[in-house]
């Protein structure tokens, strides 16, 4: 099993050292050929919503919410 550990930090390490080199080597990419392909460079449309509970995120946090009260209930 040791040899299994050893032998993925050195894969792992390899793999570390191949990435930082590569990606030293190549040059960056322009924002107009990364425009809608990376979030940073992606212009976030507006979802439409206008009152809180068609947003998303308060759905989440109700569905959070009643998940933790059934854990604290049935646990």
């Amino acid at each position: 099993m040791a040899e299994n550990l050893y032998r993925a930090l050195w894969s792992w390490l390899v793999c570390v050292l191949v990435t930082v080199a590569v990606s030293y080597m190549t040059k960056p990419k322009t924002k107009a050929e990364l425009k809608g392909l990376v979030y940073g460079a992606t212009i976030i449309p507006h979802d439409g919503a206008a009152a809180l509970w068609q947003k998303p995120i308060f759905w989440a946090i109700v569905v959070g919410t009643v998940f933790f009260i059934l854990n604290f209930i049935f646990w």
